[in-house]
């Protein structure tokens, strides 16, 4: 399974983090950061996947949350990490 996260490095992002590795703390997680991104590269990729705001956590190239998640959030993506 392959997990991205999408963050411009505000306190939203860090939170979503924070929140995402707290409930699945075995997850593997490439995190992309848009102070890393000088090459375009990341813009791209967010492209691809269709991400359209941050934070956003990409899992298997498909948008699986965008934004502060809530419990819902967390128990549908229990769902989809098989947790």
């Amino acid at each position: 399974m392959e997990v991205e996260f999408f963050s411009a490095e505000c306190r939203l992002c860090e939170r979503t983090l924070g929140i995402v590795k707290e409930n699945f703390p075995n997850l593997e997680i490439d995190v992309h950061l848009a102070s890393e991104c000088e090459d375009g590269s990341c813009c791209a990729l967010a492209e691809q996947y269709g991400v359209r705001a941050v934070p956003s956590l990409v899992v298997n190239g498909k948008v699986a949350l965008v934004g502060l998640p809530d419990e819902h959030d967390i128990k549908l993506l229990s769902t989809l990490f098989q947790l």
